[in-house]
């Protein structure tokens, strides 16, 4: 699946003619689902971004993995909402298994002392994929802070968005910007 949006910045006033790919992990779902601060202010911006057709919300195999321990909270409803079925690739390819390559080989450099994580393989798999083929994606402030490293962001021109407050705010300040802009 080829990106649908062409590059748009603070800088860049015009909108895009395709709709912004947005990659949403299972942080920001559940930060949704729990109405967290935050997360509680981004969701109607979200869904008015879905809504006015500017962005376009992608599923992933793992969240169906992810989701899996916690069904109460309809977590996989709310994700199938925003995406309508429009799902990531479940193979990784080429560029797919290189960024994924990346993403060790900096965690194993980077970070020598970090422990493994269970949650880690479905992360990396799911990250390697989305920046490939999103132009927003958010994941947990670690990854975010690896995939920064690698450099994956720059090479595949994706915007990241953490779950830290901070970047929760940017993220629906992006989306604002992008519906005042249609």
């Amino acid at each position: 699946m080829p990106r649908t949006g062409a590059r748009w910045s603070r800088d860049n006033l015009r909108p895009p003619l395709n709709p912004r790919s947005l990659y949403l992990d299972q942080n920001y779902l559940s930060g949704i689902a729990k109405c967290k601060p935050g997360f509680r202010e981004l969701e109607p911006v979200l869904r008015a971004a879905v809504a006015r057709g500017v962005v376009t919300v992608t599923e992933s195999a793992v969240h169906e993995l992810e989701s899996g321990p916690r069904p109460d909270l309809g977590l996989l409803e709310l994700l199938r909402e925003l995406s309508g079925g429009r799902r990531l690739p479940t193979e990784r390819d080429r560029a797919a298994r290189e960024a994924r390559r990346r993403m060790e080989w900096t965690i194993e450099r980077e970070f020598p002392e970090r422990r493994p994580r269970a949650s880690d393989v479905g992360d990396l798999d799911a990250l390697a994929i989305a920046v490939l083929h999103c132009d927003l994606v958010t994941c947990d402030a670690f990854i975010a802070d690896v995939l920064r490293r690698a450099r994956l962001d720059l090479r595949y021109r994706c915007e990241l968005f953490s779950g830290r407050r901070a970047d929760v705010a940017m993220l629906r300040s992006a989306l604002h910007r992008l519906i005042q802009a249609d």
